[in-house]
């Protein structure tokens, strides 16, 4: 083994990287191919997470074999690709393979992937496959170039992350690192994350003329399209009352309402329209709700007036981290009871308990109980942690830019690790390109910025190297 700092300079990088950026591109659609939505939590099944995260990890372990790296097997929770280093002692890159249900609006095939303008194209390609290949690539750097490490460097890619992280818990049952770099955020680095609630408002609208409330499929994604079914009307004057923003059927049960919004991430709202209080807002406003379901709609046009907590009394804000944002991502009535999720991400120094007490009081004025209450604790590190402020300084150094570090509502594996920060592979100053509701994470027409990842991937070498010195 070589010694790798006199090892590895920009021009050698730069060259490796070049020489390599076409069997990557090809590995990340190969990946984006496979629907790895994550099917429920089976865990005395030999896939825990479905059909569609095992044939991920599967092509992972293939993928992880023709780099050339060891496979460590996590029982399809996920798998690792591992780099050995002169002692035991770890420094892990986080990534994860499954994605969220695609959603409607797409203007094309999002299990398809293509490439157009520096952008690669499909449901996962940005949240966070292309990151998944990234990291896989910066360990077959390191052994192409049989540098001679202090620590091993691992890479777990995980099956669970954007719906309960049962991933790396799993991982933890048997692997401590030493110090973790999560590639699912902005450069220059992410050092905290705000805490985030999860919880469903319960109300009895049976009797009334609201007999279908649908929208969403998972808690943490701001849905494209929200429905209803109401009984008591006719079309022609329930379509002329909405107006064109709606489109109202007839159906075997009664009038089927539909609206579109702007969907999104729910850890960030703002740029959304969230067709769930859109839609109930309007049936209320036009008379359209008969008994306890005006009780009802009233509290969702209420509580999901804004995106920071105004409308629930739980708005709260620090230095550190901001303002509180929350949405709904899930409506559903199923014999006569509305269930309304909420997803909350709030500042690292608020108490949780007192929001739950808010948000429960809010609910019972409309006639709301509080059920399956989930709380996730917030994490922060000091800007001031030298190996947070020495891994800003290089994002910043090497982007040739000059941002601060951050605390965001999104949640990662850092939350879960016990000294992690998440670090690339997006930028959080290059804005997105295509029109409104479409091309980030969780949207349709999800696109990835190809150059982040070739850009990331010399980062994170350095990083690497400069973490082997300064890691215990």
């Amino acid at each position: 083994m070589t010694g790798p700092h006199e090892a590895v300079t920009d021009a050698l990088v730069d060259e490796w990287i070049l020489a390599h950026q076409a069997e990557m591109l090809e590995a990340m659609k190969r990946l984006v191919r496979i629907r790895s939505v994550g099917e429920g939590f089976f865990p005395e099944q030999a896939h825990p997470f479905g059909e569609g995260c095992a044939q991920a990890v599967d092509l992972t372990r293939e993928l992880i074999t023709l780099a050339g790296l060891q496979a460590k097997e996590h029982d399809y929770y996920g798998i690792s690709a591992v780099y050995p280093g002169d002692s035991e002692r770890t420094i892990s890159f986080f990534s994860h393979l499954d994605v969220v249900p695609e959603g409607s609006g797409w203007s094309f095939d999002p299990y398809d992937p293509f490439v157009k303008d520096g952008y690669l194209f499909g449901r996962g390609a940005a949240d966070n496959k292309g990151a998944v290949i990234g990291v896989l690539y910066v360990l077959k750097f390191l052994r192409d170039h049989n540098l001679r490490l202090n620590h091993t460097i691992t890479a777990f890619l995980g099956c669970n992350e954007e719906s309960g992280m049962r991933d790396v818990e799993h991982y933890l049952r048997s692997d401590t690192p030493s110090f973790s770099v999560v590639s699912d955020g902005f450069f220059p680095l992410g050092n905290g994350e705000k805490g985030i609630l999860t919880a469903d408002f319960v109300a009895d609208v049976s009797g009334s003329n609201l007999l279908s409330f649908t929208a969403g499929e998972l808690s943490n994604v701001v849905p494209h399209s929200a429905s209803a079914v109401i009984q008591g009307f006719p079309a022609l004057e329930v379509q002329a009352a909405l107006g064109d923003d709606f489109a109202v059927t007839e159906s075997a049960d009664g009038l089927l309402v539909r609206t579109e919004g702007i969907g999104g991430h729910a850890a960030f709202p703002e740029g959304t329209i969230n067709p769930i209080p859109k839609l109930a807002r309007a049936l209320l406003e036009c008379g359209l709700l008969t008994g306890k379901a005006r009780t009802a709609a009233a509290f969702i046009a209420s509580a999901f007036a804004d995106y920071y907590g105004h409308g629930l009394h739980v708005d709260a804000e620090d230095e550190v981290s901001g303002k509180t944002t929350h949405t709904t991502g899930l409506v559903r009535l199923t014999e006569g009871k509305l269930v309304v999720n909420v997803n909350l991400r709030y500042p690292v120094s608020a108490n949780a308990q007192t929001l739950i007490d808010r948000m429960r009081e809010k609910g019972a004025a409309y006639g709301f109980s509080l059920a399956n209450i989930e709380d996730n604790p917030p994490f922060y590190i000091p800007e001031t942690d030298p190996i947070v402020r020495s891994l800003a300084d290089l994002a910043n150094q090497r982007l040739k830019t000059d941002l601060p570090t951050y605390v965001m509502g999104g949640a990662t594996h850092a939350r879960k690790l016990p000294h992690a920060v998440s670090f690339g592979p997006s930028r959080s100053d290059i804005g997105n390109p295509f029109p409104a509701g479409r091309g980030k994470p969780h949207q349709p027409d999800e696109a990835l910025r190809l150059q982040d990842i070739w850009d990331s991937i010399k980062i994170y070498i350095h990083a690497v190297l400069l973490l082997d010195k300064m890691v215990d």
